[in-house]
């Protein structure tokens, strides 16, 4: 009967879809956790905003993987003091992390640190859309920071927070906008855990009694060496880190200030190179401990047999 064929014909149609959505699903999960996963990184963070629920970002991110209490020192007037946050890391693969510092029911703070040439997202600061203010789009691992106060047309960041131990070194600038920026404050940064971390060296604490804290507007005052070491700093470092605060300014553990994970924690989670990557480690050893390549030995055994 017509009615059977046509009942038939649409059952092979809705299993065709069928079959066909979840085949888009397939690919779209795939592309989602391989080729496409850190434009999905990137778009989620931008999804975040300080005072959102730690549950919310769990919900795009997933579980995180470090969860400690860490002190910090709210330097925003008449918001009080708080005595610590909770830090949460998510890794991204091997190629960043994702850092938030929350209260009992709100992020407060969040970063972004890239650890890899091949993960360099782009992230507006400054400005709204809707407003004719100064902004900037900072490519993560390619953006040096004198390029920052640059096109943000400013003479100076608002504060510098900068220091070097003997394995370790932090440094960040904050810019804040006002209303134009939804009163959120942004921190560039280098840090120690992210890409390209020591290509250009390291600052020393540049802020009055060896503090690590510098106000902008006493970068003019600096020592003219000091001064020299930080334009050329400024000039060759590359951002690797993004830090966004909210209405509240803190500075995470203040002593030794960072603004993304603590590079001794998630170094635990380093998985070991493959062959290649072994290979570059060691020749890279040899070179540092003055001994020399395995050509070179094969080479110099060469020459004394036919010396002989």
């Amino acid at each position: 009967m017509d009615w059977l064929s046509a009942l038939a014909d649409m059952s092979k149609i809705m299993g065709g879809v069928v079959a066909a959505l979840t085949l888009i699903g397939t690919v779209t999960g795939w592309w989602k956790k391989g080729p496409g996963r850190r434009r999905t990184w990137t778009k989620n963070f931008k999804q975040l905003a300080p005072g959102v629920r730690p549950a919310y970002v769990e919900a795009l991110f997933g579980e995180p993987a470090f969860e400690l209490a860490v002190p910090v020192l709210s330097i925003t007037p008449g918001t009080g003091s708080r005595l610590g946050l909770t830090e949460r890391v998510w890794p991204l693969a091997t190629e960043g992390y994702l850092t938030t510092w929350s209260g009992e029911s709100d992020v407060v703070a969040y970063s972004l640190t890239t650890t890899s040439k091949r993960f360099k997202p782009k992230i507006r600061i400054g400005s709204s859309w809707d407003s004719t203010r100064p902004a900037l789009n900072v490519r993560l691992g390619r953006t040096r920071l004198a390029q920052v106060s640059t096109a943000l047309d400013l003479p100076h960041p608002e504060e510098i927070a900068s220091w070097k131990g003997a394995r370790r070194h932090e440094y960040y600038e904050m810019y804040y906008f006002g209303n134009p920026g939804h009163y959120m404050t942004w921190a560039c940064g280098v840090s120690g855990t992210g890409y390209r971390a020591g290509e250009a060296g390291a600052m020393e604490r540049l802020g009055p009694e060896n503090s690590a804290f510098l106000r902008g507007d006493l970068i003019e005052k600096l020592p003219v060496d000091q001064r020299l070491a930080l334009d050329a700093y400024r000039a060759h470092a590359v951002v690797n880190n993004l830090m966004v605060q909210g209405v509240e300014r803190v500075s995470i553990c203040p002593e030794v200030p960072r603004s993304g994970p603590d590079h001794d924690l998630v170094r635990t989670l380093e998985k070991p190179p493959g062959f290649l990557g072994k290979i570059k480690v060691r020749r890279q050893l040899r070179r540092l401990e003055g001994r020399p390549a395995v050509w070179e030995r094969v080479q110099h055994r060469l020459t004394g047999r036919f010396r002989r």
